[in-house]
C-alpha cells in the first residue's frame, strides 16, 4: 500500500474505529460499575438475612410456646 492509500483509509475509518474503541470502553467501564454495586448489594442482602434468620431463629422457641399457649386457651374455651 502506499503511503496515500494508507492515509486515506486512515481518514476514512478512523473516526468510526475511534468511536467504536470509546464506546466499548464505555461499555465495559458501566458494566464493571454495575457488577461491583450487585455484588455489593447481593452481600448486604445476605448479611440482612442471615440477621433476620438468626431473629428468627432465636424467636422460634417463643413463638412455639405462644401456639402452645393459644392451643391451649383454645381448647378451654371449647370446653366451655
Amino acid at each position: 500500500m502506499t503511503p496515500d492509500a494508507i492515509v486515506n483509509l486512515i481518514t476514512t475509518v478512523g473516526f468510526p474505529i475511534v468511536c467504536c474503541g470509546g464506546l466499548g470502553w464505555w461499555v465495559k467501564y458501566t458494566t464493571d460499575k454495575e457488577r461491583e454495586e450487585r455484588l455489593k448489594m447481593s452481600e448486604e442482602h445476605r448479611n440482612e438475612m442471615k440477621e433476620v434468620t438468626q431473629a428468627l431463629n432465636n424467636n422460634n422457641l417463643a413463638l412455639n410456646n405462644n401456639t402452645l399457649v393459644i392451643q391451649k386457651l383454645c381448647e378451654k374455651l371449647d370446653r366451655e
